[in-house]
């Protein structure tokens, strides 16, 4: 539960890269010991998601463009072969609930909204492929390549749509092409990770400019 907290909140921006997770803080806000809070913060560093630094504590993780690379990198080896796998068995029932996420994609701007419920349209899909660890790791990353995504999305500049992509995936779904179904992802997943590190760089050499 305090692990699920912090992760949200880390994930959404509420916690911003870099503050400190104090344990008598965490562990006072939710009524508990330390000891699971020590346990929260050990699974949020092995995510990525927050970091432990000696003699210092624990702080939740700066943004990198390296680290947003390999994330995406991660996204476009793994999410591919859970679409293969999954595609013979997805059921009409499933595609229906796919369509049902982009119409509800169509009609938020909020960009918190929008990346949930594209999680959700890809879970729908990856979920058939009945391959639990993998896809526990896939959420992870996500979870943490989401911090990047909101981040770019809440500049007015950064245009960013990807439901012609997801009707293109639901398509080749439905007329069961796997090769071009993984092809899709994998281009899906890079294509629009450019965009975002692109902004990081640019972010990050704005700020070594100024520094």
């Amino acid at each position: 539960m305090i692990a699920d907290a912090l992760r949200d909140a880390i994930c959404s921006g509420e916690i911003a890269p870099g503050t400190p997770l104090k344990q008598d803080e965490i562990a006072a806000e939710f009524g508990v010991s330390h000891t699971p809070v020590r346990e929260a913060l050990k699974a949020l560093v092995s995510e990525g998601l927050a970091t432990l630094h000696h003699n210092r504590g624990c702080f939740a993780s700066d943004l990198s463009s390296t680290v947003a690379r390999e994330l995406m990198e991660f996204r476009a080896v793994l999410e591919p072969r859970l679409a293969g796998w999954a595609i013979d068995h997805l059921t009409e029932r499933d595609i229906e609930h796919a369509r049902l996420i982009m119409a509800k994609i169509d009609k938020t701007s909020n960009p918190a909204q929008r990346l949930r419920l594209a999680t959700e349209f890809h879970t729908i899909i990856y979920a058939r492929a009945n391959r639990p660890f993998f896809l526990e790791q896939v959420s992870r990353a996500r979870n943490n390549l989401n911090r990047y995504w909101r981040l770019a999305w809440g500049d007015r500049t950064f245009p960013v749509s990807t439901q012609n992509e997801h009707q293109k995936i639901l398509d080749l779904c439905v007329s069961r092409d796997r090769a071009g179904l993984m092809a899709l992802i994998e281009r899906h997943i890079m294509t629009s990770g450019e965009v975002v590190l692109r902004y990081l760089q640019k972010m990050e050499s704005d700020q070594t400019g100024y520094s």
